[in-house]
């Protein structure tokens, strides 16, 4: 195995595929969605990762085999303690196959009523292990005794989980559990960061507060709709062209405004002077003339915000920073 500060994380050539094939679907529906003058909603690459991630064969170890699908406290409690060292090691282990891991040896139906059980009780009670999985050295040879997980270069899955033929303890599946969930969250949090690698605005919008976010959320999520983000008349041309060419500035060499949107609550409000966004309706409101460049960029920078604050506030859910979903107005 190679030194810790020689590993060049990366994420599965698969993953990346499929999340090359989920954009590129993402930009072609919404080519098709969108008539002339109208503008076409900015996706980083990334945003199909998400959906492309690990395809599980029959022996194959997930953190969500029990059907638990969110990060709760155990996130909170046990994953963020990883540190850097460790945790870029369990990046370059799940990262190097296509499946995170596998078992030596398929279940039994005992031990897969077990497992799940146990899993219950790892991420809702907090039952964790006394001990850790211990990791197998590149010449030791598995004794046949107790559980144990060896890294798998070259193979389908990323490393191999061994458990002796006869029982597994309690403490030794607890041990298998964290070390699972720990190769999830290792990947989930590399996603994160490869996400929004590719724009500039990341480490701006990270800086953002709690309370920053919750006034985001607040005017972005109160109106009764289905669709956000509707405008009151296409862009010209002229305009459509400066909005492409905004954004890609805007993403790719950070520019943005000091100045933000003008906000409205409803719609009679609306005076025409300028572009204003809408809590009652969720919709962009145009004045007849040309939008300046500083009016497109406000326009980008909260459709880019929006896509962001509520994958921040899921994962924070999820990961047990956050109890639930900000508060939203009342519009009478």
């Amino acid at each position: 195995m190679r030194p810790m500060n020689e590993i060049e994380i990366e994420l599965p050539q698969i993953v990346l595929d499929r999340a090359d094939a989920a954009y590129a679907q993402i930009r072609q529906q919404a080519a098709q969605e969108s008539p002339a003058g109208r503008r076409v909603r900015s996706f980083p690459r990334a945003a199909g990762i998400l959906l492309a991630v690990v395809i599980l064969s029959v022996t194959a170890v997930s953190a969500t085999a029990a059907g638990i699908m969110g990060y709760r406290r155990y996130l909170a409690e046990r994953m963020t303690d990883i540190g850097t060292e460790e945790l870029g090691h369990l990046e370059m282990v799940a990262g190097q196959g296509s499946v995170q891991a596998e078992f030596n040896r398929e279940l039994t139906a005992r031990e897969q009523s077990v497992y799940e059980q146990l899993t219950r009780e790892y991420e809702e009670d907090g039952k964790y292990p006394a001990g850790q999985l211990h990791e197998l050295a590149e010449e030791e040879n598995y004794s046949g005794t107790g559980v144990a997980v060896r890294s798998t270069p070259g193979e389908e899955y990323g490393c191999l989980i061994y458990l002796p033929s006869t029982t597994v303890t309690e403490e030794e599946w607890l041990e298998v559990i964290e070390y699972v969930h720990k190769l999830d969250y290792s990947i989930q949090e590399k996603i994160w960061q490869q996400k929004y690698s590719e724009v500039s605005y990341f480490d701006r919008y990270e800086q953002m507060s709690d309370a920053e976010i919750d006034e985001l959320y607040a005017m972005l999520s109160s109106a009764p709709v289905d669709v956000w983000g509707g405008d009151s008349r296409d862009l010209t041309p002229e305009e459509q062209t400066r909005y492409e060419e905004w954004t890609e500035k805007y993403e790719q060499e950070n520019a943005y405004t000091e100045t933000t949107i003008a906000v409205i609550t409803f719609p009679e409000e609306y005076d025409g002077q300028e572009l204003v966004y809408c809590i009652a309706d969720a919709q962009f409101y145009y004045p007849e003339r040309s939008l300046t460049d500083e009016e497109l960029l406000q326009l980008i920078d909260l459709e880019h915000k929006n896509q962001y604050i509520f994958e921040r506030i899921g994962r924070e859910i999820e990961c047990g920073k956050r109890a639930g979903w900000p508060q939203t107005y009342h519009l009478q």
